[in-house]
């Protein structure tokens, strides 16, 4: 039996062993691979950060191995290597079925695996995990690339120079037909173009492989993401299981001091986190980045501030900037029970 049990040693496995690790909790992280960074041993395929904001918290700086704009993979995977000593991870642990472990808590942060849409003959096309990254292997051919995105402009970019066409392609590819050495491709609003490459690089989808209810998830779409929704996740479970209040700080509840701090805040918030202020009296409580479902008091994120009243909504203002703030918040501490 095991309090904490964490799968995947990935980004966000590591840092949620980190933050379980100082805290004093009994947990384990289980890896399938022999060594951390699995995922970013084999991605990107051209080894080329898309950014350098790569630290997770509470650790050395990325900016200690790479100080490029764009670094190299192999580079965030040191970091994450270092990072790892540590903590208690299980290498060489496959998992397949969570019910031959127990734990109270399973946090699942198995990361994200190639995805391949269910186009009709799909299956003739290369993949972004399986596709050549010589581009002389590509020299004089006519290339379709499936995807818009990160994955698909980076495969784009690395032929260009060699192939006779490239065509980067999204949701419009309706069929794929093997002809001999050429693949036929119907495109909607285009019909029918022939190719002798197709390569699949529709991006990424989470492994739900091992989801089973009450089971904690936890991912981000980049390293930032990862931290802030790992440090929320390990706020909650503190504070549900273990007494811990979520960190707070009070404010003066007055519309500008108000105005100036949610002004600030609204700039640094991620994607699926908010900032909740609670007016009490004379002065106001900040949570900050929390996963809020229950809603009360005025909820911060990066586009817009929204005031509730036990989940009911009151009003939402979209100019997180100080004069507005400082209007908005003037009508809305008029609105009596807000807390």
């Amino acid at each position: 039996m095991v309090e904490y049990l964490v799968i995947g040693a990935g980004p966000a496995g590591l840092q949620i062993g980190q933050f379980l690790h100082r805290a004093g909790r009994d947990y384990v992280i289980l890896e399938a691979a022999p060594e951390p960074a699995s995922f970013f041993r084999r991605f990107p395929r051209h080894r080329i950060l898309a950014t350098d904001d790569n630290t997770l918290f509470d650790g050395v700086s990325f900016a200690r191995y790479s100080k490029r704009a764009y670094p190299n993979a192999d580079d965030l995977v040191r970091y994450l290597e270092d990072f790892a000593r540590p903590l208690h991870v299980r290498y060489d642990t496959p998992v397949s079925d969570l019910g031959q472990y127990q734990a109270r808590h399973v946090i699942l942060a198995t990361g994200k695996k190639p995805y391949v849409p269910g186009i009709p003959g799909i299956e003739h096309a290369e993949t972004y995990a399986s596709a050549s990254t010589d581009p002389t292997r590509y020299a004089g051919k006519r290339v379709l690339i499936i995807g818009r995105g990160r994955s698909a402009f980076e495969t784009a970019d690395n032929i260009a120079t060699t192939a006779r066409v490239t065509h980067t392609v999204g949701r419009a590819v309706q069929r794929i037909v093997k002809e001999g050495n050429e693949f036929v491709a119907l495109i909607d609003g285009t019909g029918e173009l022939r190719y002798d490459k197709v390569i699949v690089c529709a991006g990424f989808r989470r492994d739900t492989s091992l989801d089973v209810p009450n089971a904690h998830v936890l991912t981000g779409d980049s390293i930032k993401a990862i931290r802030h929704a790992a440090r929320a996740l390990h706020r909650t479970l503190e504070a549900e299981h273990h007494g811990v209040p979520w960190p707070h700080r009070k404010l003066r509840n007055r519309p500008d001091s108000l105005a100036a701090t949610v002004a600030v805040r609204a700039k640094q918030i991620p994607d699926g986190l908010a900032d909740v202020v609670v007016p009490q009296g004379q002065h106001a409580i900040l949570y900050d980045e929390m996963p809020t479902t229950e809603r009360n008091g005025f909820v911060v994120t990066s586009t817009q501030i929204s005031h509730y009243r036990k989940n009911e909504l009151i009003a939402v203002e979209r100019r997180l900037h100080r004069k507005p703030l400082e209007r908005f918040f003037s009508q809305q501490l008029a609105v009596p029970c807000i807390s």
